[in-house]
């Protein structure tokens, strides 16, 4: 069951925390604090990889009938425990979620309860969803440099331990905006206007724990603020673009509609303001002298970068094979689920090598590359692919290898052809029990579902789908199918790859 907590984890990885002791060093005011392992140019706006047909980011069909919001079910509770929670009858819990037997709950299934809420959101356009990835309109910026332009800030003078090693403020942002695909500018612009760390160089014990302004102790400091602050501009961007996001949740417990019309960058904005304030506090950052004006005080218009196209009309996959060793054999153990913690999409799939069960040692088996590609990051676990070769994540397609030891693994700049080695599974880099090949595709800068109704995840010929339920789902070739189980089990998950495309 733990490998199933794995994406969870990406959020054991990067929320969390998978390494360490965060140290800060940029202030006597601020007390050394031992905390858990954390889980896991500036220039002009760029342009995008060519594609046809440029389009908006595809709005999603309004949702009749209630408003609701999603519920997962934990260990131990049924259903007359959650409706009573939500002061609904069982019968309309049931009805609501098209249940017949009550006694038939899983652990992790997702249900909706329906609520009623009055309030409702401004529908205005304050940010491009271009600007909320980390995509075309990042390729010329020089974050490091842009820092610099206000060398005497907290942020300019910040180091922090972070996973065993000292990063300054510039490299942590970095950081966080590769593994989250959030653009910078974004979480720039979140600093100075919750924290004022980008242009100011004396700063109080709140600004300096809290400074993305969410007052959890267990989120202290720059790393772990910005990671929770790039999930839930994810989850905001994301659940915008499904329609899952319906309601805003505030500081406070209070409640809003988040306006239909709204595009998905600024419902990214407006998910993560409301978690640090109130509906009135919130209303002043969503209004043009709250945070757009602290992003045109650092960078001027955001419309000034603006891809329009992310992603084309005629958006098709490249031929992809499975990334595993050919002749061995391998378990499909986790079906589409959270590339990178749990405000992205369900974006990955899981492969566990037959040598390796409930042990982290690193596998003698080999994660293959799934297409030619250049390597551009290489670190903790986690391998990404550049399928255009312009050396940059965040233009064309992308691929996510994750949990790969350090042992054999491949270096940032390394060119790859289909089929070339690319590291041994195991548990590095994340929460897993035991040692797997995490994978997931980006196009543009913004994940792709594995179970995308236009472009599914297809690798050697089969192609992935979802569930309801993350974590379980299909993967189907011709007459065959194999579905996705946490256990071991050969007839019914487990698959020798071929090397095919």
């Amino acid at each position: 069951m733990m490998q199933r907590f794995f994406c969870l984890i990406l959020g054991a990885f990067l929320l969390v925390a998978c390494a360490a002791e965060l140290t800060p060093t940029r202030s006597a005011n601020t007390p050394p604090t031992r905390t858990p392992r954390p889980l896991f140019s500036f220039g002009e706006a760029a342009t995008a990889t060519p594609t046809s047909e440029p389009t908006e980011t595809p709005e999603p069909t309004p949702t009749q009938g209630p408003i609701y919001v999603e519920y997962t079910v934990r260990s131990g509770e049924t259903l007359g425990y959650i409706s009573a929670r939500f002061n609904l009858s069982v019968e309309e819990l049931m009805k609501f979620n098209g249940l017949t037997d009550p006694n038939t709950l899983q652990v992790g299934q997702v249900l909706k309860i329906p609520t009623f809420v009055e309030k409702v959101g401004p529908a205005v356009k304050f940010l491009p969803d271009s600007e909320v990835v980390y995509g075309p309109a990042y390729k010329n910026f020089d974050l490091a440099a842009f820092i610099q332009k206000y060398p005497d800030s907290y942020l300019a003078q910040y180091n922090e331990i972070v996973e065993g090693k000292n990063r300054t403020g510039a490299e942590i942002i970095q950081l966080v905006a590769e593994r989250f695909s959030v653009g910078p500018r974004v979480l720039l612009a979140l600093l100075e206007l919750q924290g004022g760390w980008v242009t100011t160089a004396t700063l109080n014990g709140n600004q300096i724990a809290y400074p993305m302004g969410l007052r959890d102790p267990s989120r202290q400091h720059l790393y772990r603020q910005a990671a929770w602050a790039a999930n839930q501009l994810n989850a905001g961007y994301y659940g915008k673009i499904s329609g899952r996001l319906g309601i805003l949740d505030f500081a406070d417990h209070d409640r809003a509609r988040l306006a239909y019309g709204l595009n998905p960058g600024t419902a990214a904005l407006h998910n993560v303001l409301a978690k640090t304030a109130t509906w009135d506090e919130w209303q002043t950052l969503v209004a043009p002298q709250g945070f757009r004006a602290t992003y045109e005080k650092l960078f001027g218009a955001p419309e000034q970068y603006e891809i329009k196209t992310l992603r084309p009309k005629n958006l098709r996959q490249p031929p992809m094979i499975l990334p595993l060793e050919a002749g061995k054999l391998w378990y499909f153990t986790g079906g589409p689920h959270a590339g990178w913690v749990d405000g992205s999409p369900w974006a990955a799939v899981d492969f566990a090598p037959a040598d390796q069960a409930g042990s982290c040692w690193p596998s003698q088996y080999w994660a293959l590359a799934a297409a030619p590609g250049v390597i551009t990051s290489a670190e903790n676990g986690r391998v990404i692919q550049d399928l255009d070769g312009d050396g940059f994540q965040g233009t064309g397609w992308a691929l996510l290898y994750m949990h790969l030891a350090d042992q054999e693994r491949v270096n940032v700049g390394d060119q790859l052809k289909t089929g070339d080695h690319v590291g041994h599974p195991a548990c590095q880099g994340g929460a897993a029990e035991t040692s797997h090949v995490h994978f997931a595709r980006l196009y543009n800068g913004q994940w792709i579902a594995a179970g995308d109704a236009q472009v599914p995840m297809t690798l050697s010929g089969w192609t992935f789908a979802s569930e309801s339920q993350e974590y379980n789902g299909s993967m189907t070739r011709g007459d065959q199918t194999r579905t996705a189980e946490n256990q071991r089990i050969q007839e019914r998950n487990g698959i020798t790859p071929d090397g095919a495309p």
